[in-house]
């Protein structure tokens, strides 16, 4: 996958599809941080699906101001479009890493340990990345509506 979005709507698409449908379309406001916490209720008490499904809210909001932001400037030719999807793999694999540890540990402790260890470096860029760049709505006919 080469966005964060791609990897989740591919992990379990019926369930995407599903929360999608419950959750995404019908929220009146902040429909992604709903979707995502809905999901973490649907896995379980676990505190790690808690902080997985919680750090993916600016994971994926950071990803998608980048992509409206800077995508199509690589757009142009085909080889800057192969290296923006490289670009976009590679970031993608480090997100979901980053992001889904806690899942795997399951409590607290290990999954701050887990954080604290990477210096919350994903965390830290994803904030950086929504307060610099300029957000622009996506438009109904972009989320089909």
């Amino acid at each position: 996958a080469t966005s964060f979005k791609m990897y989740i709507d591919n992990c379990n698409i019926q369930t995407a599809v599903w929360l999608k449908r419950v959750c995404y379309d019908r929220a009146p406001k902040y429909p992604t941080a709903l979707t995502f916490i809905l999901s973490a209720l649907w896995h379980g008490v676990y505190p790690g699906y808690f902080f997985t499904f919680v750090t993916g809210i600016p994971v994926m909001l950071a990803a998608r101001v980048i992509r409206t932001n800077f995508r199509h400037y690589f757009l142009s030719s085909k080889t800057h479009k192969i290296i923006y999807d490289i670009i976009t793999w590679i970031t993608t694999q480090l997100a979901v890493c980053y992001t889904v540890a806690p899942f795997t540990l399951l409590a607290v402790e290990p999954s701050i340990k887990f954080y604290r260890s990477m210096y919350f470096y994903f965390h830290i860029l994803c904030i950086i990345v929504l307060l610099i760049l300029p957000y622009k709505p996506l438009r109904q006919t972009q989320i089909g509506r």
